[in-house]
């Protein structure tokens, strides 16, 4: 099987070069862009954008206003792809190579990062329209080719997305889930694939409005749980939480010696892993957020975007600032264990049953991934050949799911990647073109 081995190394490569720096330039340099553009929008409008996520959440919506689901639901169906396990285990491996001052850029992005999920938001409710059934048909694929008039690159887009969330959102979550209760409690792989396939298909044959529904039950509970349990942590090791604050600044800018299993890290090295853990995680600059928010019931395209850019804040700013104030303050982060490993063994060093919380909060990360993904998936679908592919569809991606479970798919996360990667690049094409429609909205 030497070809086989050959071609993952191939893959690997354009994966690399994909995500090279240059991506990262260009992702932190449009995120810059749009902050100037919006007049610093995630700053001047945060209190704003709070207020109107709280009102969304508790509010009854009118189910008469265009749309599918709540905003609400609209956002924490954004959030059900993007808190995951990269804010578990991708935080951990960011910090395990780049040293804690990955997580001082981690933040740094974030912050451009909400002004470009915003403009996502925007343009994904105002270039919307209603499929066939009745639905709305939003993302970047809708606003670059009704924006734009580039309907080659939306069906670009849309083809890129479709293989990105089957291997990244999909078969690799199944997969990761099926070895994490393997390894922990002897369930044999096939049934966790039988059974996440099926739980699955109760949830997406359903449609948008189910995975709203669930997504607006699921992921404020998982969260809730997986945050709890790190200012436990954090209480505990209260007095370390200033020191932990000065490490992270101070490896930021300075490089940081190797200590304990840590092998030591230089600057370039944390901005490079922290400047890709929060993109990557938030998925600000790819686009996916553009879908499910174009699917709100709004007729206003701005406060929606302001709803959508909390996504970043939540994902990045709380929940991934949570994994790594724990990694820093236990002193997991120079054990030289990496992923999840890392995480675990700072949940194990306080908490009782902190292994288990970390096995629990992991499957309801990737199973809430696999939701998101699905929809997304799903509407990249409708775009290139129609309504008629949905529900056939839906039955594909869950057997997948329980493939994906069963068999090793390493490869698939080095495919996602570059598919994930070419979504970045139509979708930053659309966002500087469009860049003054997102001012104009963006300062009623």
């Amino acid at each position: 099987m030497h070809w086989f081995s050959e071609f993952n190394n191939f893959t690997a490569y354009i994966s690399d070069i994909v995500w090279g720096g240059w991506t990262i330039f260009l992702l932190c340099g449009v995120g810059l862009l749009l902050t100037l553009k919006t007049r610093f929008i995630q700053v001047t409008r945060f209190c704003t954008s709070w207020k109107l996520l709280f009102g969304a959440a508790f509010k009854k919506e009118r189910s008469d206003k265009e749309g599918d689901i709540s905003p609400f639901q609209a956002l924490t169906t954004a959030l059900s792809a993007t808190i995951g396990n990269g804010n578990v285990a991708g935080v951990a491996t960011a910090i395990a190579i780049g040293g804690p001052g990955a997580a001082f850029w981690m933040w740094a992005v974030s912050l451009f990062g909400m002004a470009t999920k915003y403009a996502e938001a925007v343009l994904g409710v105002k270039y919307r329209y209603q499929a066939e059934d009745g639905t709305m048909l939003a993302g970047p694929m809708v606003y670059i080719n009704r924006g734009l008039g580039m309907r080659r690159l939306g069906i670009f887009f849309a083809i890129a997305a479709l293989f990105g969330g089957l291997g990244a959102g999909n078969m690799t979550q199944s997969n990761s889930i099926a070895l994490v209760l393997f390894s922990d409690f002897d369930i044999p792989k096939w049934i966790s694939g039988i059974v996440l396939a099926f739980v699955l298909w109760l949830v997406i044959i359903g449609g948008i409005r189910r995975i709203g529904r669930v997504a607006e039950t699921l992921v404020p509970s998982m969260a809730l749980i997986y945050i709890v349990s790190c200012l436990v942590i954090l209480y505990t090791n209260l007095s370390g939480i200033p020191a932990a604050f000065a490490l992270i600044i101070d490896s930021a800018f300075s490089d940081t010696a190797a200590t304990g299993g840590f092998a030591g890290a230089t600057v370039a090295r944390a901005m490079a892993y922290g400047f890709r853990r929060g993109t990557v995680s938030s998925e600000a600059g790819i686009g996916t957020a553009a879908i499910a928010h174009g699917a709100a019931r709004t007729s206003d395209p701005h406060s929606q975007g302001l709803i959508g850019m909390m996504g970043v804040f939540i994902d990045t700013m709380v929940v991934s600032s949570m994994t790594a104030l724990v990694l820093v303050t236990t002193g997991a982060w120079s054990s030289g264990l990496i992923s999840t490993e890392m995480t675990a063994m700072a949940f194990k060093s306080v908490l009782p049953f902190g292994g288990v919380i970390i096995i629990i909060v992991s499957a309801l990360f990737g199973f809430t991934t696999m939701v998101g993904w699905a929809y997304y998936c799903e509407q990249s679908l409708r775009h290139i050949g129609g309504i008629k592919f949905s529900i056939p569809f839906r039955w594909i991606y869950c057997g997948l799911a329980g493939l994906g479970a069963m068999f090793q798919v390493k490869p698939l996360w080095d495919w996602a990647d570059i598919f994930i990667g070419l979504m970045v690049f139509a979708n930053l094409i659309a966002l500087i073109a469009l860049r003054n429609e997102v001012k104009t909205i963006s300062q009623p």
